[in-house]
């Protein structure tokens, strides 16, 4: 996501190593993050689903701005990310792919893909993934780690089958297994005289089982119905320092979609209907939190095309809460191209999601805060249900300068909260406060984006965003936390002529990403010692890439990240008490390490 200006990545805190996401500077929570469009990266899964998906299982990655589809649920706000993985069927898939991977913190990686055909109808992938740290370093000399140590061993299987009467179908599982440790280091704590150690534990497990099943009707193809389910069981059990938290969820979903037209191509529709079960079981030292969420519903979707012109998409979807009750969820888009070389889009419309505030703030759980949760509800944590409205404009220019196409679009999107759910860190350096607030949250984007290849074979993407982001802190409307109001992206990608595929090739990636100013939580109420500055400095990270393609099929690829070695300094509040009042490794707004180099090798047939 480094090389998508649409999206931040960024440490969670100085301890657990995790990263997080955002979408029009808000937290990845509001995007909706699906693997081939069935419920993945949501619930307690929220902050750490991403790396359950290796990379070498990823076809392609589509992410779009603004408020989703209807048929996909009620929980887009800011977006959507859809994984698509490998394929058991199709020839762009390879049959056989290898990837062996390090990096100079110790990190080993191994990937293995394999694909066969049981015959023209049915066809299997089998994904498997292996990876650890062994060892941990404290480079900054604060007697932590900077990253955890771990193993994590993932695998998926896939199955694909068709017939010669219209059906064709998916299903597959997937299961993983994570565990690390972290914190204090071994050999700092036992010289160290105050005998103040902390220790980073969590393990994950994971079981995923998941279908499609479809069906075109023969005597007419613009028909078709399709059904989409998944089963999802998810453990977190964890301990920060002398806090422990376990975290349990079941999840299953369910979806029906029928399409069809009007009598003409040019009027389209989608309707269905789906079922979704959440039942989560929380502990947070002594204190637990249980509750379960059913929520059927239906959807209509509307899709006008009139040439190349104009289209428009118009749905709706009605579904029950079996506590929040009736939830009504409009959306719209629209595409407008009056000329060939210009094209406007429009979205706007509502979504719903039920905040996880240990999960979605489990960065808070790396510090001295007590966390207090100011209930205004009887379910759940005792917080209202988060709603929004989003809406979004985007203007595309396509051009062609010195024989050679590129685009320059410029967009806005505003999302307005009714009501959302804050994490407040500024009332007390010693303490977090959960609490609902009406219309207490909005963000405004603003982003220009030119692609163009400056000369032949040298794609250059160049990119500004605007951040105008608020919460209600306190009663009053304040800047987002660690948000930036400005970033820059420059990205150059090189690759040398190949004429034949077996010949070698070199390719060159280089991305530069400028971040300005973040504000910080307040700390002016502790001692002077254990005081943090008020906003973050402006920073740059620099990444780059080199692949040496020596045959169709096989690269060698040498990277550095961080190319500069910029790092926060003093990541940690307090680190020679971990266990006192004003310890605090949450309050990250740059890289906690500082330059890497990896590298690997790739194999395929």
């Amino acid at each position: 996501f480094e090389t998508n200006p649409s999206i931040d990545v960024s440490f969670t805190d100085a301890i657990t190593g995790a990263k997080q996401i955002e979408m029009l500077g808000l937290s990845g929570v509001y995007t909706q993050t699906t693997m081939e469009n069935l419920p993945y990266i949501r619930g307690l899964m929220s902050n750490v689903g991403l790396t359950f998906i290796p990379g070498t299982w990823v076809q392609s990655i589509n992410v779009s701005k603004g408020i989703g589809s209807v048929a996909n649920g009620f929980e887009s706000m800011t977006g959507q990310i859809d994984v698509d993985l490998k394929k058991p069927f199709t020839v762009e898939t390879e049959k056989f792919f290898v990837n062996m991977y390090a990096d100079y913190d110790q990190r080993f990686e191994g990937n293995l893909n394999y694909r066969t055909s049981l015959s023209d109808k049915v066809s299997v992938i089998n994904l498997f993934h292996a990876s650890s740290r062994k060892h941990g370093f404290d480079n900054n000399n604060d007697r932590f780690i900077d990253m955890p140590k771990f193993t994590t061993y993932n695998v998926m299987q896939r199955w694909h089958f068709q017939t010669d009467a219209g059906w064709e179908g998916q299903f597959g599982f997937q299961y993983l297994s994570d565990a690390k440790d972290g914190g204090t280091d071994s050999h700092a704590a036992t010289s160290d005289h105050t005998n103040s150690t902390y220790l980073y534990s969590t393990k994950n497990n994971q079981l995923n089982l998941y279908g499609k099943l479809g069906y075109v009707f023969q005597d007419a193809v613009y028909k078709s119905f399709g059904i989409q389910w998944s089963l999802n069981s998810y453990r977190n059990s964890s301990l920060f320092g002398l806090r422990n938290y376990d975290g349990n969820e079941k999840t299953g979903y369910f979806n029906f979609i029928y399409q069809s037209n009007f009598g003409s191509p040019n009027h389209k529709f989608r309707t269905g209907f789906s079922f979704l079960f959440d039942q989560y079981d929380e502990t947070f030292i002594a204190n637990r939190f249980q509750r379960v969420e059913r929520i059927p519903g239906t959807f209509f979707e509307y899709t006008y095309t009139m040439d190349e012109t104009l289209s428009f998409i118009l749905g709706a979807r009605a579904d029950q809460h079996n506590y929040y009750g009736f939830m009504f969820t409009p959306r719209f888009h629209m595409r407008w191209a009056p000329q060939e070389d210009w094209v406007f889009r429009a979205v706007a419309g509502r979504g719903y999601r039920t905040s996880n505030i240990f999960t979605e703030n489990s960065s808070v759980f790396a510090s001295a805060r007590k966390l207090n949760i100011l209930a205004s509800e009887s379910f759940g944590y005792g917080l209202s249900q988060e709603r929004a409205w989003n809406f979004g404009v985007n203007l595309t220019h396509y051009f062609t300068y010195d024989y050679r196409d590129g685009t320059i679009s410029v967009d806005f999107y505003r999302t307005q909260f009714e009501q959302a759910t804050i994490a407040d860190l500024d009332f007390n350096p010693q303490e977090v406060n959960f609490y609902s607030v009406a219309n207490g949250s909005y963000s405004n984007s603003v982003q220009v984006e030119l692609n163009y290849p400056v000369i032949e074979r040298l794609d250059t993407r160049i990119a500004y965003r605007y951040m105008d982001v608020k919460q209600e802190i306190g009663g009053k409307m304040q800047d987002r936390l660690f948000t930036s109001k400005n970033r820059v992206l420059l990205n150059l990608a090189y690759s040398t002529l190949r004429e034949a595929k077996d010949d070698p090739q070199m390719t060159y990636d280089l991305t530069v990403q400028w971040f300005g100013p973040k504000r910080l939580p307040s700390t002016n109420a502790n001692p002077v010692n254990f005081q943090a500055r008020e906003n973050s400095p402006s920073f740059a990270l620099v990444n780059m890439q080199i692949t040496r393609s020596f045959f169709a099929g096989f690269d060698l690829y040498l990277g550095i990240e961080n190319l500069l070695g910029f790092k926060q300094d003093n990541p940690i509040l307090d680190p020679l008490h971990p266990n006192g009042n004003y310890f605090d490794a949450s309050m990250i707004w740059g890289p906690v390490n500082g330059r890497s180099m990896y590298a690997g090798l790739r194999y395929k047939m």
